[in-house]
């Protein structure tokens, strides 16, 4: 099928999101709670692009291209609500990037500084998470102060992994006992680190 991105006609199977087909073709898309062939939930919003035609902004993780449909991806209206997107994140954040030991493999702080969202739009920083780093099963640790509740972890393991709580108090509950062995996957798909291997 044909769609049009930025006014641009691409050839798309119409099978797969809007994000995988305009990151195919070029176009960067940024994400958080996203990964191909993960299960997921559109959380946090960072990659959300306009339909030009209803003129509705849509997260293109959740949304798979129909026949003609008219993209916006980088429009300056665009890019503003991706930035308060990253920007509603870190006003809850409670991990300093600057002691930070996954900072330069962190999705969150990259595209913060690559989007150049301010850190203290919504007011001043949390104080940082006391929480200590949990135990998982083998070499799996959570860090409670990195998590930004994407759901990847929740949503991709069967092991007992939760959410907690509403709003800004909802918070990933992990498993008193983990019966496999789930390490790389989670690890992998977590977006700040707060799941790591040791």
């Amino acid at each position: 099928m044909k769609i049009y991105a930025n006014n641009k006609e691409l050839e798309v199977s119409g099978q797969r999101p809007l994000i995988d087909e305009l990151r195919d073709a070029g176009y960067d898309i940024p994400s958080l709670c996203y990964a191909p062939n993960a299960v997921h939930e559109a959380s946090c919003m960072v990659c959300m692009v306009r339909d030009a035609d209803s003129d509705q902004m849509m997260p293109s993780c959740a949304t798979f291209p129909t026949e003609g449909m008219h993209i916006d991806v980088d429009s300056d209206e665009v890019m503003s609500l991706r930035r308060m997107s990253l920007e509603l994140l870190l006003s809850d954040h409670k991990a300093r990037c600057g002691v930070c030991g996954s900072k330069d493999k962190c999705r969150l702080r990259e595209l913060a500084v690559r989007m150049k969202a301010k850190w203290t739009r919504f007011g001043p920083l949390p104080p940082p998470c006391q929480a200590e780093p949990v135990h998982v099963n083998g070499r799996l640790w959570f860090e409670p102060a990195k998590c930004i509740r994407c759901g990847l972890c929740v949503y991709n393991s069967d092991d007992g992994f939760t959410f907690q709580g509403r709003g800004f108090d909802m918070q990933v509950v992990i498993p008193e006992q983990s019966k496999k062995n789930v390490d790389k996957q989670l690890a992998e798909l977590c977006p700040t680190g707060a799941l790591y291997i040791l």
